[in-house]
């Protein structure tokens, strides 16, 4: 008869834009998915906490509309979470394959009492954090939103695929730049290959400083732009970087190009 006052669980995931709920997932619907669509100003918060109190904030950024918003927890309790931006309410499934809608993936993260914690991704590449997919290509109109190991705010970032494009990356020592260079030229960091380490060298010694005067090198890490710690951390993880085939870009930034003057 004192059911009625005994004390209700809480979702073993509440997720809430700008303060306010938008969906719930209780622990006995696992696995599952949840689709709420919202139509949001831009400067929004996506929120995501667990039944522990461990949140994941995203900030949306500039971008306004209505949300199509798909979030999935796993029987392991992972976590993954997108939307889609479109100007419609009735979601389009066809709007975003022909790029007439925008969409962002938010860093998929391991809800408290799961195997697996969220601090053994720490310093990983995107693979790792399936960000990406080996396998699978992550179409341009889609941006990345990570969040940093260490402050934990989070940033969004564009990918492109070396590979295809024919061109190997660099990140300047600050983190804030990338510049490309073409496969063709001599010790560029081709997709999915070592480059011979002399030809490399060389390379390294002609980059131009970055805009911030920072050198660019094959092995510096990409960075959080807010605390400048390492998020793909190459040198804890060497092995990562000739597999790490996206060079990544944040958004609102220029992807430079070197263009060599020989």
């Amino acid at each position: 008869m004192f059911a009625f006052f005994k004390k209700k669980e809480p979702p073993l995931l509440l997720v809430k834009i700008d303060g306010k709920e938008l969906c719930s997932i209780a622990a006995a619907e696992v696995p599952c998915e949840k689709t709420p669509a919202i139509q949001l100003k831009s400067n929004s918060v996506l929120e995501l906490t667990d039944a522990k109190g461990i949140s994941h904030k995203h900030e949306l950024g500039e971008a306004s509309g209505w949300f199509h918003f798909s979030i999935r927890v796993h029987p392991n309790l992972a976590c993954q979470a997108d939307c889609v931006i479109t100007d419609a309410k009735e979601f389009d499934p066809d709007a975003f394959a022909k790029g007439k809608a925008r969409g962002i993936r938010f860093q998929p993260f391991f809800i408290s009492g799961a195997k697996v914690t969220n601090d053994q991704m720490y310093g990983q590449g995107l693979f790792a954090r399936s960000l990406h997919f080996s396998g699978n290509i992550t179409p341009g109109n889609i941006i990345l939103s990570c969040e940093c190991d260490r402050c934990r705010r989070s940033f969004q970032i564009h990918s492109y695929h070396s590979g295809f494009s024919n061109a190997g990356y660099f990140y300047s020592e600050s983190g804030r730049f990338t510049i490309t260079v073409s496969d063709r030229i001599p010790g560029c960091p081709a997709a999915l290959s070592e480059p011979d380490q002399v030809d490399l060298a060389a390379l390294e010694a002609k980059l131009p400083q970055a805009p911030d005067n920072s050198p660019y090198r094959y092995t510096n890490p990409f960075r959080c732009p807010h605390c400048s710690a390492p998020y793909i951390d190459f040198d804890t993880y060497p092995k990562n970087r000739q597999a790490e085939y996206y060079g990544n870009y944040f958004v609102g930034s220029e992807l430079l190009r070197y263009e060599p003057s020989d």
